[in-house]
């Protein structure tokens, strides 16, 4: 009975996350086109990093409470998912995705460098706070970069024409309801690992990662149907690589993360070809159906490999 009940409160948890995450993402999708921001920029940017606040939420308060290893692997599991699952889904839902080329000229190396340095700054085993001040210095980079871009976008014709102070009510409710659900995300998990003896690596792998991941995927879904490419990609460009600069960074100012045997010899490893692939599908400028269930086919590796079927 424990353990059905911490279950249900992880699954109750992870909804109230991706709940707030999304909230707070739509208002603040809103705020950014109104002041005249490109579509790119707001999906790279304000939608991307906010829409990673429950993979920092979780990273950070579980860094606090102890968990060192916690936080590298809710970032492998959430990129490898981001690039993998919600590529694929948001391919097949339009069929071809459009990228910009400005992303293969520019933010497609960006990301590269990054995830590249990311796999560097972990490969001994651990990740500190000098790591995380050269991230810091990446994404300040990265933000500036992008924050620069006065490329006219065509996918904010329908951009608010009045801004609303409730709206800033309404991100502010978001992002405490981020931290409070993330808080019973943390005791949740901690209990299973508990009940049923299981690596916590492998829960953190598969029910955090995804779960915390399910806001890029309702954007960057949402957005494809609505044709809006350019928020779409640059959702998943820029959750990726906050994900690698910062959502570990911040909690390793507290204390020095470490990684898993398990996630060295396996998981970085996937992490790699994920990153690969995901660099090779958008390549040409655009992303097929059958180059999204390619990744499909990867991601379903990566799960039977966690959880012990190859």
């Amino acid at each position: 009975m424990d353990i059905l009940l911490w279950g249900v409160v992880l699954v109750i948890a992870l909804f109230g996350l991706v709940k707030s995450a999304d909230y707070f993402t739509l208002w603040a999708e809103k705020f950014g086109l109104y002041f005249g921001m490109s579509s790119f920029i707001v999906g790279a940017t304000i939608v991307a990093i906010w829409g990673s606040m429950p993979e920092l939420a979780t990273s950070l308060l579980s860094a606090l409470d102890g968990k060192t290893s916690f936080a590298v692997d809710n970032v492998i599991g959430s990129n490898i998912a981001n690039t993998l699952l919600i590529w694929w889904i948001s391919a097949i839902t339009v069929w071809t995705l459009t990228v910009k080329k400005k992303l293969i000229d520019v933010d497609l190396p960006f990301f590269f460098i990054s995830s590249a340095l990311f796999v560097l700054f972990i490969s001994d085993g651990i990740f500190n706070y000098k790591e995380w001040i050269i991230s810091l210095v990446m994404l300040v980079l990265y933000i500036f970069y992008t924050l620069s871009d006065t490329t006219d976008d065509e996918e904010n014709a329908n951009s608010p024409k009045e801004f609303k102070t409730i709206w800033m009510v309404y991100i502010l409710c978001g992002i405490v309801g981020i931290f409070i659900w993330a808080k019973y995300t943390i005791e949740s998990v901690t209990k299973l690992w508990e009940l049923l003896d299981i690596s916590p690596s492998i829960i953190t792998m598969l029910a955090v990662a995804i779960g915390t991941s399910l806001p890029e995927l309702i954007i960057s879904v949402r957005s494809a149907m609505a044709w809006k490419h350019s928020i779409a990609l640059g959702n998943i460009f820029g959750s990726n690589t906050f994900n690698v600069l910062a959502v570990v960074g911040v909690p390793s100012l507290f204390t020095t993360l470490t990684v898993s045997d398990s996630a060295l010899q396996i998981w970085v490893p996937f992490f790699i070809v994920a990153t690969l692939g995901f660099i090779f599908t958008t390549s040409d400028n655009t992303i097929q159906k059958w180059e999204g269930m390619a990744l499909l086919i990867l991601y379903s590796t990566f799960i039977a490999n966690i959880i012990g079927w190859m």
